[in-house]
């Protein structure tokens, strides 16, 4: 790839997205939007067209992450890395083999954990 991988995150929490935006542009990636709700991340893959999205399962005012995942993988073809509490759930199972899920982490994030998935997603 001849660019920088271009990512959203979607995270409701502004201390762990800011930790997550920062520590993922030390790793050498563009974070293009930032999004606490699952329409702002649907509106940001439109707009940005990233490479890969980085979803939380539980979004801000209740908003699910799983269907703004659904949403960005079906509408634009974008894999993504889901970020959750609970990363063994069936949930996961299930969203691996529906969406362009490539992986699952859980909290606390490790930037370690997320670049994996990530450069996988980019492989995708």
């Amino acid at each position: 790839m001849d660019h920088k991988p271009r990512l959203i995150v979607a995270e409701d929490d502004p201390l762990i997205a800011w930790a997550v935006r920062v520590g993922l542009a030390d790793q050498g990636y563009e974070v293009c939007g930032w999004a606490d709700c699952a329409p702002e991340a649907v509106r940001l893959a439109k707009l940005h067209r990233p490479d890969v999205a980085v979803v939380d399962f539980g979004l801000a005012d209740g908003s699910d992450g799983m269907a703004a995942a659904r949403e960005i993988s079906s509408r634009f073809g974008i894999p993504v890395v889901m970020c959750s509490a609970h990363a063994d759930s069936g949930a996961s199972r299930e969203s691996r083999d529906e969406l362009a899920v490539v992986g699952w982490v859980s909290r606390p994030y490790r930037i370690n954990d997320l670049n994996r998935l990530i450069a996988a997603a980019v492989r995708h």
